[in-house]
């Protein structure tokens, strides 16, 4: 395991740096309520009593039966005594966690958030690809939606509006149409490099947009294959200004060997040391393919040097993205290092041969395709590594077909690497779901620093999972499919999952954005 990223995690004492924590290790120690909680006699108090359940706190590393009391959307209580609230959970068997932290999740759509919600996340953002403008996207979710959402804003967005005549610089992926719009145009605004005055405009329109709100930059690298790394290095000049995150799609690599991966993480992490703007470097599974352990030692080796790069994986062999893409430029097979047959078109389970691909490319631009590429040995080290978030690259369903990664991407994790395979430690896990993505977010929206805890103060953002049992169901064959084991998910105190099912008149989540 990486020594220097161990600090992230392991040590009550380290952690400890904020009165939030602080506050919650007395009320650990002391094992009595808040100072808002009542004599076991009074009336209600709490308007949500969590009993009897497994807390557990990745930040300090609190793991007790204990009674949780929220009151206005914020744990306001964590003791050994009863607590009395208008409602109470019996949380007898049950781990008290932290609601999983999403930091890389397309399915921005009530049927993608309710699938996540079932497998326990409540905070799902999308910050790969991110939006543009931002200013829409948290609009048409205010007040109706189930779980916490934001976007970064998306430099491939900044490029559409500038490089096209399209209105939006968003392309909008549950809506094939609008995708397939902006797919006829990828010649134009993906294959093309930006003039040095385009450059200057997108410089100025992402920053006009981080401060509208959005959470860093959005970098999908390797579907630009018209980028130059100017234009990149001058995005990173601008973030480092804001201090904002990338959150990057790594461009393609010339062929899927060590020597030409290394050249596409070298870049990254060398553009972030140069300008100091801190970089997200999304599913390095599917990135680094068989050379995640050289990949991860060089992130390591950057990081304890003072570089601001982390990096984050899905419990899944196989991507997915669509066909009409320009991942799927010539020459994809060698950067790739598969061929056709290693593609599944999941609306009908074929894999695909020469023919079929250059039909549905053509025909059908903006369908999902499933990638079967990446080694299993390399999502393991990936995952087992302590510094290593999670986060499930969820991409929406079209009739029922997809890929599983948007439903079971947490159950996963819990029931494969930690309970059958002991892999990892349940309180690692629940850090790199929780506290990790948290910390990755909290320099620029202070909220994050509410969130990714089960202390006093925080949150009341909670799910609630049985260990012996949690396990993610969904398949390629049958994507859909809900896990087992994850009765109840709390989203600002509002249970949105109760008793396994989907609570519909709940819509507690709540913007994430940069700057509150």
């Amino acid at each position: 395991m990486r020594n220097a990223w161990r600090r992230v995690w392991v040590g009550v004492a380290a952690r400890c740096e904020t009165a939030l924590c602080v506050a919650a290790l007395c009320v650990a120690s002391l094992g009595v309520a808040g100072p808002a909680a009542a004599g076991p006699a009074a009336a209600p108090v709490y308007d949500l009593v969590i009993a009897g359940g497994r807390v557990m706190d990745p930040q300090t590393h609190t793991d007790r039966i204990a009674n949780v009391g929220v009151s206005h959307g914020t744990i306001a209580a964590i003791s050994a005594r009863p607590l009395q609230g208008a409602r109470t959970i019996d949380a007898h068997g049950l781990v008290v966690a932290p609601g999983f932290i999403d930091l890389h999740s397309h399915a921005q759509y009530p049927f993608g958030y309710d699938q996540q919600a079932r497998d326990g996340v409540t905070t799902s953002l999308e910050l790969e690809a991110g939006v543009f403008p931002v200013a829409p996207f948290y609009a048409e979710r205010a007040g109706k939606t189930r779980i916490n959402y934001g976007a970064s804003v998306s430099q491939q967005g900044i490029r559409i509006r500038l490089m096209t005549d399209i209105p939006s610089g968003t392309m909008t992926s549950e809506d094939p149409a609008a995708a397939a719009k902006v797919l006829a145009l990828k010649s134009v605004w993906a294959e093309q490099p930006m003039t040095d005055a385009q450059i200057a405009k997108g410089q100025a329109l992402f920053e006009q947009e981080f401060k509208a709100g959005g959470l860093g930059l959005g970098l999908l690298y390797e579907y630009e294959p018209g980028a130059g790394r100017d234009e990149i290095f001058r995005f990173f000049q601008t973030a480092a200004k804001l201090h904002a995150p990338i959150f990057v799609h790594a461009r393609a690599s010339a062929q899927a060997t060590p020597s030409a991966i290394s050249d596409v993480f070298q870049e990254l992490i060398a553009d972030s040391a140069a300008t100091g703007a801190p970089v997200h470097i999304c599913h390095i599974g599917s990135k680094a393919m068989g050379s995640v352990g050289l990949m991860l030692e060089m992130i390591d080796g950057a990081h304890a040097r003072g570089v601001d790069v982390t990096t984050e994986v899905y419990p899944y062999t196989a991507g997915s993205t669509l066909i009409g893409s320009a991942l799927f430029d010539e020459g994809w097979r060698d950067h790739l290092g598969i061929d056709y047959g290693a593609l599944e078109w999941p609306l009908t389970g074929e894999r695909l041969t020469q023919a079929s691909f250059t039909r549905y490319r053509h025909d059908d631009p903006a369908g999902w395709v499933i990638i079967h590429s990446i080694p299993e040995a390399s999502v393991d080290s990936a995952i087992e590594d302590p510094a290593v978030m999670i986060a499930s690259d969820a991409v929406p369903y079209v009739d029922g077909h997809g890929h599983p990664r948007g439903s079971g991407t947490f159950s996963r994790v819990l029931g494969v690497y930690v309970r059958e395979r002991r892999d990892i430690p349940l309180m690692l896990a629940l850090a790199k779901m929780t506290l990790l993505p948290a910390q990755r977010l909290e320099a620029i929206s202070p909220a994050m620093r509410r969130k990714g805890r089960v202390q006093v103060g925080a949150d009341a953002d909670l799910t609630l999972f049985d260990p012996a049992l949690v396990k993610d169901r969904a398949t390629y064959a049958q994507p859909t499919l809900n896990p087992v084991g994850i009765p109840y998910v709390i989203v600002a105190g509002v249970p949105v999952v109760d008793h396994g099912q989907i609570v519909e008149a709940a819509h507690p989540g709540r913007p994430i954005r940069s700057g509150a």
